[in-house]
């Protein structure tokens, strides 16, 4: 048997390319991704690939989260303890048909509160001696939406401009003590003039108080949480661009609720107002056309690369603490702001409630702090018996089922029982309708109606929750 001998070495050239092909498919993974990032790197912020993309990831990191852990809450502090007094300044956004909820808005402020500087901008100026008045000194209310207009003319003939027109006709019945038509027009066109108020509001409080380290804007009708507030910015680094607040909208605009309130950092001030300065001439001109003036603010962040960091958003809220939602996913949060306390007599009741809280306040301790009591920490049943004559629902959203023709209210308890999301449900006696709802609210007194909670369901909620919140 003749053995074969080994044959010639193929010249280099000749040999086979698998090591340089195997090479070749592992880089391409890298390749794409520094592709991608240096795709991402040079779009604008504003771009419509990049706001999908960024869209999309947060949604993925928070199907990843599950619902939030707020050990945060009694952690200390990540950084300097805050000092409100100090380190906060707060602007109140009024407008002349709203200008009686502002003495209701630092009427119901408690007398231990922390908040020492505000800023009050609204549509017009007010005069010497009817001024809202906090701890006996005078807050003059600043007219920002004749601001916005001196920017605006800079680069455009205002002559026939609607909104501008609707300005100086609301100005000129003020100047001539025409209340109730002055009252009109600023019912009629006020959403378009308070559009006008964000940009130049943000600019004067940056002038009056450059060394703040937070700036929160709100609405008239809203209330604040103090001591759930602080436990938040105490964690957060200022010198680092933050904008927090109730996140809404779509991909390709995410802003803050201004009614939830509106946080900036000092780095978000300073890159909003400085970084370029075409970004801010450009908001003033879209203050003229914009509906919502939150939208426009947070068209004007994104320009300069500060998003809404939606980690917080669910801390915000844009309900009054009777119709406020308490969903599972935020049952153990703290509860930072309420909104639409349109009248003297809603802003009082919540400063009534709120009075004597000193620590950081659940989604789930409103029942406690009004009279609703938490029926889940004394009914060892799954279902808590009926209240005679409320509604624990409220106006129901999309989440909230509606059954017809139940005759008997056993049946909706039972619809309750059995539907695994249920919190709440309501039975109305006269129309046989009930309703199943995946939230509980305080709610309010409702002739004709038969309300519960699922205190099983909230039982097992409020087992997870850190404990000992209020005082």
């Amino acid at each position: 048997m003749v053995s074969r001998l080994p044959g010639p070495r193929l010249p280099r050239a000749n040999r086979p390319r698998r090591r340089c092909f195997r090479f070749r498919l592992v880089s391409i993974p890298y390749i794409a991704f520094a592709l991608i990032l240096f795709v991402w790197m040079v779009m604008p912020h504003d771009s419509i690939v990049r706001l999908l993309l960024r869209f999309h990831l947060k949604n993925i990191q928070s199907s990843m989260k599950g619902r939030p852990s707020e050990d945060w809450v009694f952690a200390p502090p990540a950084f300097l303890p805050v000092n409100l007094a100090e380190d906060t300044l707060v602007i109140v956004k009024t407008g002349y048909g709203t200008r009686e909820r502002v003495p209701a808005f630092f009427d119901a402020l408690p007398s231990a509160s922390e908040f020492r500087d505000f800023l009050v901008i609204a549509d017009y100026s007010s005069l010497p001696g009817k001024n809202p008045v906090y701890r006996g000194e005078e807050l003059p209310i600043h007219d920002m939406v004749n601001r916005t207009l001196s920017h605006a003319d800079l680069f455009t003939d205002l002559t026939t401009d609607p909104r501008a027109i609707k300005y100086r006709a609301l100005t000129d019945a003020i100047a001539d003590s025409d209340w109730n038509l002055a009252l009109q027009l600023s019912e009629s066109s006020g959403w378009e003039l308070d559009a006008m108020k964000f940009i130049s509001g943000l600019q004067l409080a940056y002038e009056k108080f450059p060394l703040k380290k937070w700036y929160i804007m709100a609405d008239d009708d809203t209330y604040f949480v103090q001591p759930s507030l602080k436990p938040l910015l105490a964690h957060l680094d200022p010198k680092l661009p933050y904008y927090l607040g109730n996140a809404v909208g779509d991909f390709k605009g995410r802003f803050a609720h201004g009614g939830s309130a509106i946080i900036l950092s000092q780095a978000a001030m300073r890159a909003l107002l400085f970084k370029d300065p075409k970004v801010v001439s450009a908001a003033h001109m879209n203050a003229l056309t914009e509906t919502w003036g939150d939208r426009l603010l947070a068209k004007a962040l994104i320009k300069v690369g500060v998003y809404l960091e939606e980690t917080y958003s669910h801390l915000f809220n844009g309900e009054s603490p009777e119709d406020t939602k308490i969903r599972p996913d935020r049952f153990c949060s703290p509860i930072i702001t309420f909104h639409t306390l349109n009248t003297p007599e809603k802003m009082a009741s919540a400063g009534k409630h709120f009075a004597e809280v000193s620590k950081a306040v659940l989604w789930n301790d409103l029942l406690e702090l009004y009279d609703a009591h938490s029926p889940w920490r004394h009914d060892t049943k799954g279902l808590e018996a009926a209240n005679k004559n409320w509604d624990h629902i409220g106006t129901p959203d999309d989440t909230v089922t509606t059954i017809d023709n139940v005759v008997i209210v056993e049946d909706c308890i039972n619809r309750c029982e059995n539907y695994q999301l249920c919190m709440a449900w309501t039975w109305e006696s006269q129309t046989l309708k009930c309703r199943i709802s995946p939230y509980v609210t305080v709610g309010k007194e409702a002739k004709g109606k038969l309300s519960g909670m699922h205190t099983g369901r909230m039982r097992h909620l409020d087992y997870k929750c850190p404990h000992g919140i209020l005082v």
